[in-house]
C-alpha cells in the first residue's frame, strides 16, 4: 500500500474494532487479567484512526486493506472478513494523519517474577506524503469534486477548440492554459474508457494525480469559457465573457472568433447542402414580395409588389375621398383588426410610441433568388430586429450586472451609452408608506423591493444601468410607486438617461434626452397597484421623446405604414416557431449592418455547425442601403399594444390594437 495513493472508507471505526474482537479465537485472545488480552487502548486507537485506510489497484480498480495481507493462521479468518467488509465501503476521503506514527509498536511489562513480557500492538509509519490536517483532507475533498464536475460539464470538442484558439494566438493570454488545457484533454480522452462502476475511485486517482489546477479548471476563468462552449454559447459571445475576466478594462475583441477546423466541417456541410449561393443577404424591398404574403399594402406602394393585379382587385371600387371622421379611440385585438378592419382600409398610419423602440424590425431578403432556402421554411426571407435582438437591451445589459429581471415590476436606468457620461444618476421609488428606496436605504422590508444594482463610477465605453425590482406583487402594497431619478453628482455628461418601466409583460420606455444637473429629480413614472393587484401606469416624461429620432423617425407622431405582413416563418403554408407581425413604415431606414439569420432561424443540418454559423452571421452582415422595407416588428407572443389611424371609405379612426 506505500507506493500507492491512500483512502479512507465510510465504515465506522469503533464497530471494525469490536467486530475485530468479537470474531477473534479464545484460544489465542484469553482473559489476561480482567480483560482478553487483544482488549487494549493502544490497538482500539490504532483502529479508530487507520482500519479504514485503504489504497486502489490502478489496474484492477480494486481496493487494498490493511487486513488482505497473508496473516499468520489463528488470525487468517478475521481478518478476511475485515477485509471483505471494507473493501464493500465507499471511499469518503483521502488518508492523512498528523503524525508520522500510528499506533504503539510494544511495550515491555515486568512480572511478580522478575521476568520481562513484550506485549506487540497494531503499528505502521506513514509516508510524509499521507501526514497532514483535516484541512488538506477538506481540500482533497473538494478538488476531487470540482474534478468530476468539470469532467461533467466540460467536452473534448470545448478543450479543442480553445486549444485552436491558442494556436492561432486568437485567446487572449490563452498561451498561460495551453499546458492545462492539454493534460485535461487527455483526461476526457481517458475517463471514455473507465468503466462506470469504477468512475468513483477513477476520479479520487485522478484528482491527485492532476492536482489541483487542473482538476478545479471549471473554476478558473479558462473553464467559464469551456464550460460555455460545451453549453452551447455562441462563440463569439463565450469568448467576450472570458476576456471580461482576464482582460483590461477597456480590452476589445476586434473580430468574430470561429476555428479553422470549425469552418472546414462547416462550409463543407453548406457545400453538400447547397446552401452556398443563400448566404449573401441584402435588406428586402417591395418588389420582393408576393401579395400572398401581404396583409395591407398602401396604394402608393402596391405597383411595386409581384402579382399586384390581383391585390388590385381587392382594393377596386374604393374611393380616394375621404371625410375626416375619428371614432372614439377603442382597443381591438390583432385577429380582429387584420380579418375586420384591414380588408378595407386604405391608409394606415402607426403612432410612433417612444415604448415601442425595442420593436424596430428589418425584412431580409436573398441576393440570389434562386438559392435554396437553408431556412426551416420553405422562402428565402429572414428577418432582424433592433440591436439583432427582439428582446430590451436594456433590461439584457441589467441581467448582465446581476440584476433580477425575472419579477413582477421593474424600473431601470440607464446612460453612458452615447458618449462617456461619468455623471453619477441613481434610480428613486417612493412607494406608498413614503419609505424611499435608493442607494442609501436599498430595500424595502415591507414590500421587498430592492435596488439591486447600482452603479457609482461609470467605465468608459461600458454602458451604465441601475434597477429596482419588485419580485412578487402579493408582497407589495396597493398605491402609488413614484419612480424618478436623481443626479448625485454631475461630473459633465449632458445626454441625460433612458428608462424602462415593465409590469404583466409589457415594457414601457422614456428618454430624458437632456442635462441633469446637480441635486435634480426627473420624474419618471408612477406605477399604481390597485386592490385587485392590477399596474397601471401614468408618465411624466412622453413629450420627451419628441426630440429623438430613430431609423430617421421622430417619436411621438403618426407615421404612414407602407405593408402589413407576417413573419416570413408564416408566409404561405408554413407555422413554424413564433409568429410575428410586421408594419413597415415609409422613410425607415435601418443605418446598421444587422445579422442575416439567426441560428434558431437554420434547418437543422446546420446545427452541428452553430458556432461557425454565428461567426459567419456576424461577418456576413447585411450592407446599408436606403431602400428597404423597415418598420415595427412584434411578437405575438409577447404583450403590447399600438395606435393606428385608419382611413377607408369615408372613415378615418384611431384605434389602439392590442398584441
Amino acid at each position: 500500500m506505500v507506493s500507492r495513493k491512500l483512502f479512507r472508507v465510510d465504515c465506522d471505526t469503533d464497530e471494525l474494532w469490536q467486530f475485530f474482537l468479537d470474531k477473534l479465537p479464545n484460544q489465542i485472545n484469553p482473559i489476561y487479567r480482567e480483560n482478553r488480552v487483544h482488549d487494549c487502548s493502544s490497538c482500539r486507537s490504532f483502529f479508530r484512526h487507520a482500519a479504514n485506510m485503504v489504497a486502489i489497484d490502478e489496474d484492477t480498480y480494486e481496493l487494498i486493506t490493511l487486513f488482505g495481507c497473508e496473516p499468520h493462521k489463528d488470525y487468517e479468518g478475521v481478518f478476511k472478513e475485515l477485509d471483505e467488509y471494507i473493501k464493500s465501503c465507499k471511499i469518503t476521503d483521502v488518508f492523512k494523519h498528523d503524525t508520522k506514527k500510528l499506533g504503539h509498536k510494544y511495550d515491555r511489562e515486568q512480572l511478580e517474577d522478575g521476568s520481562v513480557v513484550r506485549h506487540n500492538h497494531f503499528y505502521l509509519e506513514l509516508p510524509r506524503n499521507h501526514v497532514g490536517y483535516r484541512s488538506d483532507v477538506a481540500e482533497a475533498r473538494t478538488t476531487r469534486e470540482v474534478l468530476q464536475a468539470s469532467t461533467e460539464e466540460i467536452s473534448l470538442d470545448s478543450v479543442d477548440t480553445a486549444l485552436e484558439l491558442i494556436s492561432t494566438n486568437s485567446l487572449y493570454r490563452g498561451n498561460e492554459w495551453k499546458d492545462v488545457l492539454e493534460k485535461f484533454r487527455d483526461h476526457l480522452v481517458e475517463v471514455e474508457s473507465v468503466d462506470e462502476d469504477n468512475l468513483d475511485k477513477f476520479y479520487w486517482i485522478k484528482s491527485i494525480e492532476l492536482g489541483q489546477l487542473i482538476s478545479r479548471l471549471k473554476n478558473k476563468s479558462i473553464g467559464t469559457l469551456l464550460v460555455e462552449i460545451s453549453f452551447g454559447v455562441p462563440l463569439d459571445e463565450a469568448v467576450s465573457n472570458y476576456e471580461r475576466i482576464v482582460a483590461p478594462t477597456n480590452y476589445k475583441r476586434p473580430k468574430a472568433i470561429f476555428t479553422k477546423s470549425m469552418l472546414k466541417r462547416a462550409e463543407e456541410k453548406i457545400d453538400e447542402l447547397g446552401f452556398k449561393d443563400s448566404i449573401p443577404r441584402r435588406f428586402a424591398v417591395m418588389g420582393d414580395l408576393s401579395v400572398r404574403d401581404v396583409l395591407f399594402a398602401n396604394r402608393d406602394v402596391t405597383p411595386q409588389l409581384q402579382e399586384s393585379e390581383s391585390f388590385f382587385d381587392k382594393l377596386r371600387g374604393l374611393t380616394t375621398s375621404r371625410a375626416r371622421n375619428f371614432d372614439k379611440v377603442q382597443d381591438i385585438p390583432i385577429n380582429d383588426f387584420i380579418e375586420n378592419i384591414l380588408p378595407s382600409a386604405q391608409e394606415v398610419e402607426l403612432y410612433l410610441n417612444y415604448d415601442l423602440g425595442n420593436n424596430f424590425v428589418s425584412l431580409i431578403a436573398p441576393i440570389n433568388k434562386d438559392a435554396p432556402s437553408m431556412f426551416k421554411w420553405d422562402n428565402l426571407f429572414s428577418w432582424a430586429y433592433k440591436n439583432n435582438i427582439a428582446d430590451s437591451l436594456m433590461k439584457q445589459r441589467v441581467k448582465a450586472m446581476g440584476g433580477d429581471v425575472d419579477v413582477d415590476l421593474r424600473f431601470s436606468i440607464q446612460w453612458n451609452d452615447q458618449e462617456w457620461d461619468k455623471n453619477d444618476l441613481d434610480a428613486h421609488c417612493t412607494e406608498p408608506t413614503g419609505f424611499e428606496i435608493y442607494y442609501s436605504q436599498m430595500r424595502s422590508k415591507k414590500t421587498d423591493g430592492w435596488l439591486d444594482v447600482d452603479i457609482i463610477h461609470p467605465v468608459e465605453g461600458e454602458t451604465s444601468v441601475e434597477n429596482i425590482r419588485y419580485k412578487d406583487k402579493s408582497r407589495m402594497i396597493p398605491g402609488d410607486y413614484k419612480f424618478r431619478v436623481h443626479q448625485y453628482t454631475y461630473r459633465g455628461g449632458d445626454r441625460g438617461f433612458k428608462a424602462e418601466i415593465e409590469f404583466d409583460g409589457r415594457i414601457y420606455n422614456f428618454a430624458y434626452p437632456f442635462q441633469v444637473r446637480q441635486d435634480e429629480y426627473i420624474d419618471v413614472a408612477t406605477v399604481t397597484l390597485d386592490e385587485n393587484g392590477n399596474f397601471t401606469l401614468k408618465s411624466y416624461l412622453d413629450n420627451q421623446a419628441s426630440n429623438i429620432k430613430e431609423w430617421g423617425l421622430s417619436y411621438n407622431t403618426f407615421v404612414p405604414v407602407s405593408l402589413i405582413c407576417y413573419s416570413p416563418n408564416y408566409w404561405g403554408d408554413n407555422a413554424i416557431g413564433n409568429k410575428h407581425v410586421f408594419f413597415m413604415l415609409k422613410d425607415c431606414v435601418n443605418e446598421d449592418r444587422v445579422n442575416p439569420w439567426f441560428n434558431e432561424f437554420l434547418v437543422e443540418e446546420l446545427m452541428d455547425h452553430k458556432r461557425v454559423m454565428e461567426a459567419l452571421g456576424s461577418i456576413a452582415k447585411v450592407e446599408n442601403s436606403p431602400n428597404q422595407l423597415s418598420g415595427i416588428g412584434f411578437s405575438l407572443t409577447q404583450r403590447n399594444k399600438v395606435t393606428l389611424k385608419v382611413k377607408s371609405e369615408n372613415i378615418e379612426r384611431v384605434i389602439n390594437v392590442v398584441i
